[in-house]
């Protein structure tokens, strides 16, 4: 039976449909780039902020633990440690041109360089500076990186200054989730911070 002209293109171009429906892929999910690039600038805009919680340092032969009050203000950061090395307040107030360190019954001690001053002043090199960033699940802007990011688009892993850090917990503060718990490791020094409430403006 032979078909006419125009049922011949009409057969074909139905053959054509549903082959092409029949090969097409489906819509990729949003990639965990796209979450993050949301979730970066939810965080860098968190520029005021206060963080209270515990951190604990350690090596295979020492270590130490205590409570800490974070308060950020754009630039300027007060950083207090309660009780450690088995003694009383310890206090770092900085901004971008340097920081002092002040205990109680001392005299206070200034610095260009935070991690340097806790080096000198305690024995152990925290990265002040870094944890800024670290703290709020961000990469600091000096340095290179390695990163992972979990299924929501946050944070997982982290390689940056020599420091390895493990983003453990996160929660939801209002509109942007924060780390909860956190671990870095360098060259030996382990360091686990855990954050028991956020405050934001």
């Amino acid at each position: 039976m032979r078909l006419s002209l125009p049922r011949q293109f009409a057969i074909t171009g139905l053959i054509l449909l549903l082959s092409s429906c029949a090969i097409q892929k489906p819509l990729p999910a949003p990639a965990d780039g796209v979450a993050w690039k949301a979730h970066r600038q939810a965080l860098t805009a968190l520029e005021n902020w206060q963080a209270r919680g515990r951190i604990a340092v350690r090596t295979d032969s020492d270590g130490w633990s205590a409570g800490f009050d974070w308060t950020q203000a754009g630039g300027n950061y007060r950083i207090r440690l309660r009780g450690p090395f088995g003694q009383g307040a310890l206090e770092l107030e900085g901004d971008t041109h340097g920081v002092w360190l002040r205990r109680a019954g001392q005299p206070a001690v200034f610095a260009t360089d935070a991690d340097v001053l806790m080096e000198q002043e305690s024995g152990w090199r925290l990265p002040v500076a870094g944890l800024n960033y670290w703290l709020r699940g961000l990469p600091d802007k000096q340095g290179s990186t390695i990163s992972h990011l979990d299924s929501a688009g946050r944070l997982a892993f982290l390689q940056q200054r020599g420091w390895q850090i493990k983003y453990r917990t996160y929660q939801d503060y209002g509109a942007v989730a924060l780390p909860t718990r956190l671990a870095l490791q360098r060259d030996g020094l382990r360091v686990k911070v855990i954050v028991d409430s956020w405050e934001l403006p």
